[in-house]
């Protein structure tokens, strides 16, 4: 197997340094084609490595990566492959084994998500590959790249100083440490250009931090929330060592028509409002099953008689909140796409409105993404249809981006309609269970395993919020730039203090 991993590995290489579009796809069909029932996860993963490697090749040799058509398979497959490789590795990283493939990975499939506009995602893998290598200069300086635009979309000024902030000491790090040729000079480029922006050395922006909690429970929680990285708030994203950060994210000003819309809140706003305690009610959930998974069975689950599967199946109130946990979180996707209907006037009907289908035109027999999107340079709003296709959806034909979205969808759909069965993660195999038997009225999960989707879920959804936010900001920069007359008047809105929440 090395000297076939050798020979990919070198053929690969050579057909994209020739912009040898044939040769990329010899290679990939090649890859295809290998049995691997055989193989170490290692070389799994490294199969998989090469594969992104050579749509990658493609994508260059054909000048895609400067179209900004939303649907790309060659980019959608690269990052597909990067996270099937990042699956076959899974804990043998922790071992030494495969660490600095991990880390090639994770850095290409940061610099993809980054490209379709999901810096979000994209950030935290590039934080992760540089916590195991501190020196990564291009992982350094990408990241300070998509700072730089994710401050553009930031409201506040002084968070939207210390993106900058970070951003322009990003930079300079990995061009003191030595980046390539070509990245070198975009790199001292940015940084002159942000040198113009302000006397960094003067500026001192403060993260305003939200109190850490009256009680234990309260401050144990708002760690949890931002070591996570589970706070609406930006600047999440730029740390996760703080001890608390408060929700702060809301859409941004939207302009609308005097005409008929009364005194009340745009619905826009009321449909964030929503959005966002669906997402603390469902984050606090999580965190409270996460908290009592090692603790002594709860006194609601006392005197409940139940009958012995023999599979060492798990019954405790943990589980059943993570169920429902997980069935709001990822109700909270579809709301997202009736606030994109509204924005947008897409004028779809309600009913067939779902975060799945709102991009696409309604004419079932030629399906094609809607005129608003089609051709749109919204980067963030690019990043959310991106994040749409994580998932499964039965009436798509194409294959998800993520190789766990069966998984997520299985989970919700028994959770909802069927029957999730969740068992100890050490003496019974969910996962051979599955792969043995099908799953038609019951789904086996470990617990880790719903523990886990419960909290990816939860990552999902608010990159989601957050690259909604962003994309109405995109398009209300664009629709003031376009105005030539009219007057604008403010509209006052109201916070709700949290002391008066009715």
């Amino acid at each position: 197997m090395p000297a076939l991993l050798n020979k990919l590995a070198l053929n690969i290489d050579a057909a994209t340094n020739a912009n040898d579009v044939r040769g990329l796809t010899e290679a990939i069909e090649e890859i295809a084609s290998l049995d691997r029932s055989f193989l170490t996860q290692v070389d799994k993963a490294t199969l998989d490595f090469y594969a992104a490697n050579a749509f990658a090749g493609i994508r260059h040799a054909t000048n895609q990566h400067n179209d900004w058509t939303w649907i790309q398979p060659s980019i959608e497959s690269e990052v597909y492959h990067l996270r099937s490789a990042l699956k076959s590795l899974g804990s043998l990283t922790t071992l030494g084994i495969g660490t600095d493939l991990k880390l090639r990975i994770t850095t290409n499939l940061a610099n993809a998500l980054n490209h379709i506009g999901r810096f979000v995602e994209a950030i935290e893998l590039w934080d992760q590959a540089t916590s195991e290598h501190k020196e990564f200069s291009m992982a350094i300086g990408n990241r300070a790249l998509a700072l730089f635009w994710y401050a553009r979309y930031v409201d506040g000024a002084e968070i939207q100083a210390l993106f900058l902030k970070q951003s322009r000491a990003a930079f300079a790090r990995a061009v003191a440490l030595g980046v390539e040729d070509h990245a070198n000079y975009h790199m001292t480029g940015w940084l002159q250009h942000l040198d113009t922006l302000a006397d960094w050395d003067e500026t001192s922006p403060q993260l305003p931090v939200f109190r850490n909690g009256r009680s234990k429970i309260e401050r144990t929680y708002r760690k949890w929330c931002v070591s996570s990285r589970l706070v609406l708030n930006p600047a999440n994203d730029l740390t996760d060592t703080l001890d608390s950060l408060q929700d702060t994210l809301v859409l941004p000003p939207i302009t609308v028509s005097a005409l008929g819309s009364g005194a009340a809140l745009p619905a826009p706003y009321a449909i964030f409002n929503q959005l966002k305690q669906e997402f603390v009610a469902a984050r606090f959930l999580v965190f409270e099953a996460l908290a009592e998974r090692h603790l002594p069975l709860h006194f609601a689950d006392r005197g409940v008689t139940l009958y012995d599967a023999l599979d060492y199946r798990c019954y405790r109130l943990w589980i059943e909140k993570l169920k429902m946990a997980f069935l709001s979180a990822y109700a909270i996707l579809d709301k997202v796409a009736y606030l994109i209907n509204d924005y947008w006037k897409l004028q779809l009907p309600i009913r067939s409105v779902t975060f799945n289908s709102i991009w696409f035109s309604q004419n079932r027999s030629s399906p094609k993404l809607s005129e608003p999107f089609s051709s749109s340079d919204n980067w963030p709003l690019r990043g959310l249809f991106s994040l749409s296709r994580d998932f499964y959806s039965k009436s798509r034909a194409d294959r998800p981006l993520d190789p766990d979205a069966k998984i997520l969808h299985e989970i919700r759909h028994h959770i909802a309609h069927k029957y999730l069965r969740v068992h100890d993660e050490i003496l019974y195999s969910a996962e051979g269970d599955r792969a043995r038997n099908g799953q038609e009225v019951s789904f086996p999960i470990s617990e880790a395993e719903l523990a886990t989707s419960s909290v990816k879920l939860l990552k999902l959804v608010r990159s989601s919020l957050i690259y909604l936010s962003a994309a109405v900001a995109h398009e209300e920069m664009k629709r003031a730039s376009a105005k030539k007359h009219g007057i604008v008047f403010p509209m006052p809105v109201t916070v709700v203090d949290d002391r008066y929440r009715i």
